[in-house]
């Protein structure tokens, strides 16, 4: 989700952390020993406490500032981490029948920090691993969106109708009219696409 944020506006993020840091080392040193840090050395302590400290910390605490700043789901991008179950819809033909088989149950895992965010999905059939996602968020349209290429490996048993494959994926959610449900669709590298239905089953 940091990348949703401009190069620009993450810049200014890091210099003014880097600044406070500074400032707050220069305070304690003073309180403390008498003598303030010579500026050389408090800009190389911070920028190294800075990236440290943001990259592990801000990871680990942003769903808890997400909880008490709920307005940042909307104007910044919401919180999917958790499991989602539903079903897909695909338009794939089963070669030995030629008909196309009923909603498939689906269970889609999503793992969101600050920094990366991972997807996977399983079915009875396979299961499929993002590696790469990227998000996409339009507050003033309320829509909030989730692409992801991914890699499909089907159960052994299933290897004669089912073949390993890559493909390309979204999933979207709207806030205001069904915030715990997640609807998309995806395209193999098979030619074949299906649509998605997913509701919240825990966060």
């Amino acid at each position: 989700m940091w990348a949703l944020l401009t190069r620009a506006r993450q810049v200014q993020i890091l210099v003014a952390l880097t600044v406070l840091v500074i400032l707050g080392l220069q305070g304690i040193s003073e309180w403390w020993t008498g003598q303030a840090l010579s500026l050389p050395k408090s800009v190389s302590t911070v920028t190294f406490i800075v990236g440290v400290v943001f990259s592990l910390v801000a990871n680990w605490t942003w769903r808890t500032v997400w909880r008490w700043l709920p307005f940042l789901n909307k104007v910044f991008f919401p919180d999917l981490n958790g499991t989602w179950t539903g079903t897909l819809q695909t338009t794939w033909k089963d070669p030995t029948t030629g008909l196309t088989p009923g909603p498939i149950p689906s269970k889609v895992t999503i793992r969101q920090g600050l920094f990366d965010i991972s997807i996977r999905q399983v079915t009875g059939e396979s299961t499929s691993h993002s590696n790469r996602v990227i998000a996409e968020a339009d507050p003033n349209a309320d829509r909030y969106r989730l692409w992801y290429s991914y890699d499909n490996r089907p159960k052994a048993e299933f290897h004669h109708r089912s073949t390993q494959h890559e493909g390309v994926a979204w999933l979207e959610i709207s806030l205001a009219d069904a915030p715990d449900t997640l609807i998309g669709q995806y395209y193999t590298a098979r030619r074949t696409n299906g649509d998605m239905t997913l509701s919240r089953a825990n966060p």
